[in-house]
């Protein structure tokens, strides 16, 4: 099977899982380039290193958009992975840490992810890391936050400066701090039991992970989620 076939196998795939994201209408063209990982990506995520070289890596475009698709077979027997949107920094919403930077200098962030394992943090996920997607806060959530704590008594916390990098499709947020890069949930209504309530916090507000701390943290986990299921 030559690299060509491999791609469309990868991408078929892709589609199956993800049968909206491609249209009738859609124009895609795959491109010949190779995968670059500098140094510094390698020293900070070793996990996700070694998870990035193991996977088939197809560029390609989507109605002129640059993705990365990588693939994996996993051992159920399917093929999964990610299909990773390419940004220059310019079109960054907001100013975001330097890991943060690191990841999408590489390999972007996550538009979308296909036949992904159970309880991975990327499961029902709207975007991953992509720098345009980013915001500052907890958007539509002020006033939700704000009258819990005063129902609750409780002081709310200064989020002015964190960056929400992952948006889930019931409305969940994961924040970053800049100043420290710890990393939170927000989530009014869940049922994860990746999380923890904070202490002097209204419950179904802010939430931080079990034996997740920073944002180098939270990538490395997911690589791990993803590492695990694959075919060895």
């Amino acid at each position: 099977m030559n690299d060509k076939e491999v791609a469309n196998r990868d991408f078929e795939a892709f589609k199956k899982d993800i049968s909206w994201f491609i249209k009738p209408s859609t124009k895609v063209t795959f491109k010949s380039q190779d995968l670059r990982i500098s140094e510094e990506f390698k020293q900070t995520f070793p996990a996700l290193t070694e998870l990035i070289a193991s996977a088939r890596v197809t560029f390609l475009e989507i109605d002129s958009i640059s993705y990365i698709l990588f693939a994996w077979d996993s051992d159920q027997g399917s093929i999964c992975g990610w299909l990773n949107k390419l940004e220059e920094q310019d079109s960054h919403s907001c100013e975001l840490i330097t890991e943060h930077e690191v990841l999408l200098r590489n390999i972007g962030g996550i538009r979308e992810s296909f036949n992904q394992p159970e309880n991975s943090f990327s499961n029902n996920q709207n975007f991953m890391f992509i720098g345009s997607e980013c915001s500052i806060g907890i958007g539509d959530w002020d006033d939700y936050y704000s009258m819990t704590c005063e129902e609750d008594g409780f002081k709310k916390i200064d989020y002015s400066n964190y960056v929400a990098f992952v948006y889930e499709a019931n409305g969940a947020l994961t924040l970053y701090d800049r100043a420290t890069k710890r990393v939170f949930l927000f989530s009014h209504d869940h049922s994860f039991d990746i999380v923890e309530f904070i202490e002097n916090q209204p419950k179904y507000t802010f939430h931080c992970f079990k034996n997740v701390v920073t944002f180098v943290d939270y990538v490395e986990e997911l690589a791990k989620q993803w590492s695990r299921v694959l075919k060895k």
